[in-house]
């Protein structure tokens, strides 16, 4: 038994020992870890929240002063191209144009200048200043600079600038603080007109808006370890569940042998059996290998079961004097136990101990599970040919390597999966895998059988293509010993 193995069942044994008081103690640290990871996104989402409200403002704002004052664009072109920004007598001018004859110049005493429309609706926009002795002149163009993109925070720290394409020139509110432009935009808006709006944000304002998130989002990271610990917790107690009654099964012993007949279809002949595992659970109900097998396989469970099933096997078929038929049983196992030279010698004093030849036992390794150590691997299959134990490669072609685990392992013996069986006068384009795991069965010279023949149809093909030994239900049913015990007897009563 590896320590990996021992380590997975000490840790099982004590979590079963102290379910509650384990899980109280998982479920604090992941809601604690959930509400905290959450907490720690509050920048990133304090950013992207202010970004997308910045991006609807902006598209709203733009397209509001579009419909209602005129073509954005062309306006702020007309004003960079033509305006020095100098408050020079041109600018004045140029202000008086009848370019803005549907709008007034408001001057205010305390030299605070609004460009309004006709209905007297003050509408903000970005700022042209100039001022003389007479006091100060703003005209504004900004939609964006306006009391709704005002912070409770803070009145400044939302500002934006407005360009155009191919021009250095920008426009933007003459009050604005240099600090604040001086960062990375949070985001640039493009319009359709190829006006172009950026939004500068003051770092403070994102932090501020950071920490008013993280309660909430503390909340929500808890709500959801919660949730996430349920999903856990109940996945835990049934695999629990589960472990502890593979277990008892495996002390009661509770696991018995099924027998499936490998038929030789040239002359109807039993050429030996394959051995499948069955739970008689509790001694009232049987429970189906796909319950209990994946999991025994992945937690290292399968190798006491399977113990338990050869000693079982051995004890059974003795009594049917099993030499004088010569059938070979084949007995399925994981990567694990063939990369163990002293838990495979453990089963070959049992099989030498038992009134069965060893020549008549095979070992079925599975494809759809990887070896860790092919060369322990290979050591131990030269030790259990030399006991005239054959080793055979089943499910070829679904897993890991056939061709590899043939060469290295120097297997001679193989099983065709049902998966390329059901493929048979089909049209599934795995029926060519399986005339090609024939034509390589065949070329290297070694034994085949096909698993999972259900029709007259499959048989006939596989003999055809020289597979001749065969195993499904087709030919029987898994039989549990009673019922087999008859099907051998007439098996042998018939040869």
């Amino acid at each position: 038994m590896s320590d990996l193995y021992k380590i997975k069942s000490w840790f099982k044994s004590r979590l079963i020992a102290d379910y509650a008081g384990t899980m109280m103690v998982v479920a604090i640290f992941i809601i604690i870890f959930m509400a905290i990871s959450f907490t720690l996104l509050s920048p990133y989402i304090a950013r992207e929240q202010l970004s997308s409200k910045l991006d609807t403002m902006s598209s709203e704002l733009v397209d509001n002063y579009s419909t209602n004052i005129g073509e954005y664009h062309e306006l702020i072109t007309d004003v960079v191209n033509n305006i020095n920004f100098d408050c020079s007598k041109s600018d004045r001018k140029y202000i008086k144009t009848k370019t803005y004859n549907k709008y007034y110049i408001k001057n205010l005493q305390d030299n605070i200048s609004l460009w309004a429309i006709d209905n007297n609706k003050e509408q903000s926009i970005l700022s042209l200043v100039w001022e003389d002795t007479k006091g100060k002149v703003s005209i504004d163009f900004e939609p964006i600079i306006s009391k709704v993109t005002r912070n409770k925070h803070c009145d400044d720290c939302i500002l934006t600038v407005v360009s155009i394409p191919n021009n250095n020139k920008t426009l933007h509110s003459q009050d604005d603080d240099e600090n604040v432009l001086s960062k990375q935009a949070l985001n640039i808006e493009v319009f359709k007109n190829s006006l172009i709006l950026k939004n500068y944000v003051d770092p403070q304002l994102l932090s501020l808006i950071s920490m008013d998130l993280k309660p909430l989002l503390f909340i929500i990271g808890g709500l959801i370890g919660l949730l996430v610990f349920f999903v856990i917790n109940t996945y835990t107690k049934h695999q629990l569940s589960l472990h502890s009654l593979i277990i008892k099964g495996i002390w009661r012993k509770e696991f018995i042998p099924y027998y499936q007949p490998i038929i030789n279809v040239k002359n109807n002949k039993m050429y030996g059996c394959e051995v499948l595992v069955r739970w008689w659970f509790n001694k009232k109900e049987l429970i189906s290998p796909d319950e209990f097998i994946p999991y025994a396989e992945s937690n290292g469970l399968i190798i006491h079961i399977t113990d338990i099933l050869l000693e079982k096997t051995l004890a059974q078929l003795s009594s049917l004097d099993w030499n004088k038929s010569s059938g070979i049983i084949s007995i399925n196992l994981v990567p694990e136990q063939l990369e163990n030279k002293l838990h495979m010698r453990k089963a070959v004093d049992l099989i030498i101990k038992s009134s069965i030849s060893p020549k008549l036992i095979a070992f079925e390794i599975t494809e759809r599970m990887s070896f860790t150590d092919l060369d322990k691997a290979a050591a131990v299959i030269d030790y259990l040919k030399a006991q005239g134990i054959n080793v055979k490669l089943d499910d070829a072609g679904t897993g890991y390597g056939s061709f590899s685990y043939i060469q290295h392992l120097k297997l001679q013996s193989l099983k065709i999966d049902k998966m390329f069986v059901d493929t048979i006068g089909t049209f599934d384009h795995r029926l060519s895998v399986l005339d090609s795991i024939i034509a390589f069965g065949k070329k290297s010279g070694m034994e085949m059988i096909a698993e999972g023949v259900e029709t007259k149809e499959q048989s006939e093909y596989l003999l055809n293509n020289g597979v001749y030994l065969q195993q499904g239900y087709y030919f029987s049913e898994p039989l549990k010993f009673e019922q087999f015990h008859d099907y051998y007897k007439q098996d042998q009563v018939n040869n």
